[in-house]
């Protein structure tokens, strides 16, 4: 998958980690370190997926105004 089809109109509701490393733009140990606080961390047999939905909405918790 693309950057520009992660980024684009079109979304999964589950990205590799690679994939939600490059929309969220942060390393590989931080969105694990998130998505297992959230729940938002899937492990199928060796791929990892994160629900963007969950992890999105978890990381605007931490918006300050």
């Amino acid at each position: 998958m693309s950057y520009s089809r992660v980024r684009g109109s079109l979304r999964p509701e589950y990205l590799r980690l690679k994939e939600a490393m490059l929309v969220f733009s942060m390393g590989p140990e931080k969105i694990e370190a998130l998505a297992r606080e959230c729940g938002a961390y899937y492990k199928v047999d060796r791929v990892v997926l994160i629900n963007y939905g969950e992890l999105r909405d978890y990381i605007e918790t931490f918006r300050e105004n």
